[in-house]
């Protein structure tokens, strides 16, 4: 029942501020039916100017309460009076507000591409090239493999292990094979089966286009 009030609040304050901006820019050629039908569409859009500003003025209408009845009744009038600027300025905001969560997005992609770049292991060149020096970023890896092979538990808890232990909060293909002591291969069927129960989770490493697991 609420919903029908709130049509009818709109459909009337636009009529009524349409005719009043009819009288009011009559000098300069304004139509009646043009002044009604621009009332009409600026009313119809103060619910989405008031969602904009974050005002809870719709659910207290939705709630029966008279008083909000009338304030919404003058909002939709204001808006239908001036309906041209009315909905000139609603246009801007939207069209701001739509370009800064664009810019916050790009800034949220910037962020991550960071910290999957300094938070995962090596690529598998870089591996390759760091493998003689007693300092590789992997040796703790084969530390951890040589444990696990011990105790002989399955490749899945290894792989499961190798993402949870590590020091690195993303991991390549190559590295948790090379933790593991598992072929390449069965670590993707492991880490993709780990991914459909919700507990690992891919990214696409921006400097390098390399796919790295995390847990979630």
């Amino acid at each position: 029942m609420g919903i029908f009030i709130l049509i009818g609040i709109i459909f009337s304050a636009g009529l009524l501020g349409g005719a009043s901006n009819y009288y009011l820019e009559k000098m300069n050629g304004a139509g009646f039916w043009k002044s009604c039908l621009l009332g009409l569409t600026a009313a119809a859009t103060m619910p989405l100017f008031l969602k904009t500003v974050s005002s809870n003025l719709m659910e207290e209408c939705l709630k029966g309460n008279p008083i909000s009845h009338f304030v919404f009744f003058g909002f939709c009038t204001v808006a239908a009076i001036f309906s041209s600027k009315f909905l000139q300025s609603l246009g801007d905001r939207l069209l701001k507000d739509l370009q800064d969560v664009k810019e916050k997005q790009a800034e949220l992609t910037d962020t991550t591409d960071v910290l999957v770049a300094q938070n995962s292991d090596p690529s598998p060149t870089d591996a390759s090239t760091s493998e003689s020096s007693d300092s590789s970023e992997f040796e703790s890896f084969k530390q951890g493999s040589t444990r696990a092979i011990e105790s002989a538990p399955s490749e899945m808890l290894r792989v499961q292990r190798a993402l949870e232990s590590s020091s690195f909060a993303f991991r390549t293909l190559a590295g948790i094979a090379q933790d593991t002591g598992i072929d390449a291969e069965s670590v993707q069927s492991k880490l993709e089966l780990l991914e459909k129960q919700g507990k690992a989770k891919q990214v696409k490493r921006a400097r390098d286009g390399q796919i790295v697991w995390g847990m979630k």
